[in-house]
């Protein structure tokens, strides 16, 4: 495993967080049409077999996507008018096995961190590649264009008062919307609707707060359509299922597969006809339960809505460094279908 280690581990991200009230009308007007993007950690597309559990437990709402398939690489091609899965490779020309740090890295800045950095790291970015995805990302392209990006994760007050936090151990996608200068979301906000948490019940949160109320994954995909009618782009976090593929536990990986599945779901069924939920992942893990660690494998990269956005000849080489041009493309083909409407 070709896993590589910056030489310095701590250092002081820059800014602290950057807090602010999500309230209803608070942000400038936008088009109604929205695109969601959905990243999922450590989801690869594994073989259809019975160490696969996107294969063995019943998924019916993927299934319904993917014209009865698992989320497997089998299933790869299109599905109607609106369906592509698209087999993404997520190495990026470097050996060794893709990890979390650089693949998230490629995925929020359109750059292949990788290549970059060297070789695959792991975790939480160390300095060197989070001050290389806080210079450019998909939140600074988006404000750079006049366009609304947000991150609809919560987050608590515990969570930056932890030293390691202080110290700058933050994730990608942290860094990546604290470089944009853009309000975080906090726990007002999630009680009021307007953020979703990373478990999208709030099943672990309630583990700290016993008197929070758990919700089911279908009203978490109502406050996300809630929260990306104000914006251009929005993006969600779920990573217990990488979790879920490192500890093996039975109970976990159930749980993350039905819970995630009713989500995607309601998402769907409450799309708009012409809003585009893509769905990606960093690397393999979860989708292999022969081993605890990161896999080889390709990684989906599902669009739900415009999938003529993506043309024929990109999909044979289609990576990780795809999706930041991809949702440039489809905000922009909104509003130059938007501007084509109005006349």
């Amino acid at each position: 495993m070709n896993i590589c280690y910056d030489e310095k581990g701590t250092g002081n991200p820059g800014k602290g967080p950057v807090r602010g009230r999500f309230e209803s009308g608070s942000v400038l007007e936008v088009d109604t049409i929205a695109v969601v993007l959905l990243f999922i950690d450590g989801v690869g597309l594994g073989d259809q077999a019975s160490y696969n559990p996107w294969v063995t437990h019943p998924t019916p709402h993927l299934s319904d996507l993917l014209g009865g398939n698992s989320l497997c690489e089998r299933a790869v091609g299109a599905y109607g008018a609106d369906v592509l899965l698209i087999k993404t490779d997520a190495t990026l020309g470097v050996r060794g096995i893709p990890q979390s740090a650089t693949g998230q890295a490629a995925i929020f800045t359109g750059r292949n961190a990788p290549a970059a950095m060297g070789c695959h790291m792991s975790g939480l970015p160390f300095r060197r590649l989070r001050e290389w995805v806080e210079q450019d990302n998909i939140y600074r392209q988006f404000r750079r264009k006049g366009w609304r990006a947000t991150f609809a994760n919560s987050y608590t007050k515990e969570y930056f008062a932890r030293p390691a936090t202080r110290r700058g151990w933050i994730s990608v996608t942290t860094a990546t919307v604290q470089s944009a200068d853009e309000p975080l979301r906090d726990l007002s906000d999630l009680l009021a609707g307007r953020a979703v948490y990373h478990d999208l019940t709030r099943r672990t949160l309630k583990r700290y707060m016993p008197e929070l109320e758990e919700i089911v994954p279908e009203q978490a995909a109502r406050d996300l359509w809630g929260i990306a009618r104000d914006y251009h782009l929005v993006v969600h976090e779920f990573f217990l299922s990488d979790r879920a593929g490192h500890k093996q536990e039975p109970e976990l990986v159930s749980w993350v597969i039905e819970t995630y599945d009713r989500f995607l779901g309601e998402l769907v069924r409450k799309k708009g006809p012409h809003d585009t939920i893509v769905l990606v992942s960093d690397h393999g893990n979860s989708e292999d339960l022969r081993v605890q660690t990161h896999t080889a494998n390709p990684v989906p990269t599902l669009i739900i809505g415009d999938r003529e956005a993506v043309e024929e000849k990109e999909i044979a080489k289609w990576d990780l460094t795809c999706i930041a041009p991809l949702l440039h493309r489809l905000v922009q083909r909104q509003i130059r279908g938007k501007e084509e409407k109005d006349g």
